[in-house]
């Protein structure tokens, strides 16, 4: 997927391509990280009006049949959807007036005969059921041709009306986006999320009043961005997802963040309260607003993992480096790799040297020189810790210069070594060399007063 944004906060142009399984944002403070991953999720996230493909009747009589897929109507829907996020853009944001946002543009960075030739290319099959009405939709290399065929024997009576509308939306959205059809976002505001949920929800998403209260803010007063409304949701609902799939890669991987980052489990108990049980006192279970703030990070993740992960759905994480020790920064690098290797898309707005540093290590690993596989297994890297750099996006966001007052995101160069992040370089650099400065003194000031 493809996408622009002109004129979004302190953005005045971005140009991103999202059809890689790993995306990485960086940049000092206040350069738009946030915003840009609001946005992208913000158009992700819903489901838009589909066009009309098909007719489930027609289907269930014939159990399959093909579409034709006319590309000049498909990408026709496809600039649509990109109107809508302009024109919801303020909903995303959890504000209500339109002032913020009002020359804020998103569009698309294919013509349409670009996006008629990377579709037409693409293979794919996959499933999607709703109202017990499975659908499987199939697509061949160098075809113009959809084959759609149901999966169950559903009386005729049974079919709902909106059951066509989601199986139309979603087909729909899935060819305009090239394959993405959903986002989850683990905003910075996680940590509260899971300590604070039932409060920050009263507080924001009710307007129920009290007699020994001043009556709470309306939602039109008070509303959080999509993303915070989401994770707000997830959080006081969390007694009704507990449906794990033992077997799922998601769900072992989740159990390999606990055993070798959090040394403890995260459990949700029957009230529906998340809390930590660490390995070294196991008879002690900790509500999670008594953990430490690793956790409070790190369960948001966890969640997602056992109980929501979808296949190719674009996992967003801004910051994940927040309140995690540098060893465990990296080894969470390595479990972004594996989850790019396992099927999701991935991504993180970061200012950690240490994850970037091991993601270009990983990169590196993906070599297949006899010396590079020689280290991997030397370092006990996992064999699905590789990551082809072929598979890697990274942005800068900065000023071009002091004076610049808007930011233009810049593409960095991914290659066979990974990718540089100037910001961070040379800030390690100056503290390294002011550090070497104030030594070097130091010394010569002992050895003087040593002579005098």
């Amino acid at each position: 997927m493809n996408i622009s944004f002109d004129n979004l906060g302190a953005i005045r142009k971005a140009n991103l391509d999202l059809s890689k399984k790993l995306t990485v944002f960086c940049g000092p403070n206040g350069t738009g990280k946030t915003y840009a991953c609001y946005a992208i999720y913000g158009y992700l996230e819903p489901l838009w009006e589909g066009f009309p493909l098909f007719t489930l009747d027609n289907l269930l009589q014939k159990k399959s049949i093909t579409v034709k897929l006319n590309y000049q109507e498909l990408y026709k829907w496809r600039t649509k959807y990109f109107s809508f996020l302009t024109e919801r853009i303020k909903y995303v944001f959890g504000v209500n007036s339109a002032d913020y946002f009002n020359s804020f543009k998103s569009g698309d960075l294919l013509t349409k005969d670009q996006y008629t030739a990377l579709l037409r290319k693409r293979e794919f099959e996959f499933n999607f059921t709703y109202d017990n009405i499975s659908i499987t939709y199939k697509k061949v290399n160098d075809d113009n041709v959809l084959h759609i065929s149901i999966n169950d024997s559903v009386p005729l009576d049974k079919i709902t009306e909106r059951a066509e509308i989601y199986h139309l939306a979603i087909i729909t959205k899935y060819l305009c986006n090239r394959g993405l059809l959903y986002a989850y976002m683990l905003p910075v505001e996680r940590n509260s999320a899971y300590t604070f949920g039932n409060e920050l929800a009263a507080g924001r998403l009710d307007t129920t009043t009290s007699k020994d209260k001043k009556p709470l803010p309306t939602k039109k007063e008070q509303n959080y961005p999509s993303p915070i409304k989401n994770i707000l949701s997830i959080a006081v609902k969390l007694k009704d997802i507990k449906d794990i799939n033992s077997n799922s890669t998601y769900h072992l991987l989740a159990s390999e963040i606990e055993n070798n980052i959090l040394h403890g489990k995260i459990e949700i108990s029957d009230e529906g309260a998340l809390r930590f049980i660490s390995e070294k006192t196991q008879e002690v279970v900790l509500p999670v607003h008594l953990s430490a703030s690793i956790i409070k990070n790190i369960s948001g993740l966890l969640i997602y993992l056992r109980y929501q992960a979808k296949n190719n759905e674009l996992l967003i994480i801004d910051e994940p480096e927040m309140g995690l020790h540098p060893d465990n920064q990296i080894l969470l690098a390595r479990i972004f790799a594996r989850l790019i290797n396992n099927g999701l898309r991935l991504l993180i707005s970061t200012h950690s040297d240490y994850i970037i540093r091991e993601l270009n290590n990983l990169i590196i690993l993906s070599s297949d020189k006899d010396e590079v596989r020689a280290k991997a297994i030397e370092f006990n890297y996992h064999p699905e810790e590789k990551i082809d750099p072929e598979d890697v996006k990274a942005y800068l966001f900065d000023y071009n210069t002091e004076e610049s007052k808007r930011v233009d995101v810049q593409e960095l160069l991914v290659d066979k070594n990974g990718f540089e992040v100037e910001t961070i370089d040379k800030t390690i650099s100056t503290l390294n060399d002011r550090s070497m400065e104030l030594f070097f003194s130091l010394q010569q000031t002992m050895e003087e007063d040593k002579n005098d």
